[in-house]
């Protein structure tokens, strides 16, 4: 087995198990909140998968871009919420009903989306994917789907040891994912730095203030659900991105490769204002936050 092929399997390991551990500390119906408040479900909805895709797709429309740098910003723009995420949500003061409810609505869209994105990337820009929509799919099933069912259920048919489980899984998967994006950065950083020019990290920023923003204005009225939407807005998941860009420019492999791990460190450093921001309000007794 070769090097490349060990540390995808190290990374997607590290989400299983990050999952598994959401799953192993979900209540049940903690998924459905979403469902019995439409109210959030829509305004999330629209925020996630009309809004955000809407504004790269015109980005990337008007914009001359690096070749690979708008198909993988465009597979952001209708990919899940990466699972890692949930802590995060935590975090920034959402209750476990609403993070496990958002992550498990977007996993649910992004399966109904990536296809009307598709139809659209290949009607404006002539661009056809290699592969289908199930390719899409079956990874959201195995990295998020399975993992967070058997979750709930061995949390709900062993109560008693789900936390210990769930902090064991937590421990492995935050460590695998550590050590193997570091592993992959360092692998990858020729990659990147190829596709720095060009407005590639401008745009990258500018989606992700854009997500931030739709997300809190969209995300009702209690702070944590407004930081919780805007974080899940531009934490996306960079296999799917990866899988459709890569499908689509089978060609630019490498750019693609670059220009999704880039994008991936800016949604980790281009929030921390907003999220400090939002702490400090909360903390100073301001349940709204609002701007």
């Amino acid at each position: 087995m070769d090097p490349a092929t060990i540390l995808k399997l190290v990374l997607v390991l590290g989400v299983v198990l990050l999952v598994l551990a959401i799953g192993l500390r979900a209540r049940p119906g903690d998924s459905l909140l979403l469902l019995r408040r439409p109210d959030l479900g829509v305004r999330a909805l629209a925020a996630m998968f009309i809004l955000q895709p809407a504004f790269v797709l015109l980005l990337v429309w008007l914009l001359d871009l690096r070749a690979g740098v708008g198909a993988a910003l465009l597979g952001f723009a209708v990919a899940p919420v990466l699972p890692p995420w949930a802590k995060k949500g935590y975090a920034l003061g959402a209750a476990s009903d609403y993070v496990i409810g958002l992550e498990v609505m977007a996993t649910a869209a992004s399966i109904l989306v990536v296809p009307v994105m598709i139809w659209i990337v290949n009607g404006v820009f002539g661009v056809h994917t290699a592969r289908g929509p199930w390719a899409v799919e079956l990874m959201l099933l195995v990295t998020i789907g399975l993992p967070l069912a058997v979750g709930m259920i061995l949390g709900r048919f062993l109560p008693a040891s789900a936390p210990r489980l769930a902090f064991l899984a937590d421990r492995a998967g935050t460590v695998l994912l550590l050590l193997g994006g570091v592993a992959l950065l360092v692998a990858q950083g020729r990659n990147i730095l190829a596709v720095t020019g060009r407005g590639t990290i401008v745009v990258s920023v500018l989606i992700i203030g854009f997500g931030l923003l739709v997300g809190h204005l969209l995300g009702g009225p209690d702070a944590g659900k407004r930081g919780a939407l805007a974080s899940a807005n531009v934490s996306r998941h960079p296999g799917v991105a990866l899988l459709l860009a890569s499908s689509a420019l089978p060609e630019h492999v490498p750019a693609v490769t670059g220009a999704v791990l880039l994008y991936l460190v800016a949604s980790m450093v281009v929030p921390i204002p907003y999220e400090r921001w939002l702490k400090r309000a909360m903390a100073g007794g301001n349940p709204q936050a609002a701007p």
